[in-house]
């Protein structure tokens, strides 16, 4: 098995209205750093992406699970006020690095700020899409 592999996962609320957050990541399973980013979609249609850095960790159970931690990591310089300022995520994953439970949140705005809190996300891995 690779040591470097790249991760795309999307996570759905077991809500019906509630957004979607898709994870483009990297995993280094030698150190177990992980980057990429994190793409939220509200039912509104706006997307807010936000760079992201964590850590691949294997938790010790009678099922063997693996875990993802990511915090977001937003620009040095002044944020716009549509973009996200804060990003936090945990998945908890079956060895098998398919589908699993999540939790995430992310504040966006400075004039109007809001919260996306998603408690109950359920995250399913999927196939990168193609560019032709």
């Amino acid at each position: 098995m690779s040591q470097l592999f790249a991760a795309v996962y999307e996570i759905r609320s077991a809500s019906q209205s509630r957004p979607v957050l898709r994870l483009n990541l990297v995993v280094n399973r030698v150190n177990g750093s992980v980057v990429g980013t994190a793409m939220v979609e509200t039912v509104t249609g706006d997307i807010h992406e936000i760079s992201v850095r964590g850590h691949h960790l294997e938790i010790e159970s009678a099922e063997s699970l693996q875990a993802i931690v990511l915090a977001g990591t937003p620009p040095i310089f002044a944020v716009l006020d549509e973009q996200p300022d804060s990003f936090q995520a945990l998945m908890v994953l079956p060895s098998a690095n398919k589908t699993g439970q999540a939790y995430f949140k992310m504040s966006v705005g400075k004039i109007y700020p809001r919260v996306i809190d998603v408690r109950d996300g359920v995250a399913r891995a999927v196939l990168p899409e193609t560019v032709y």
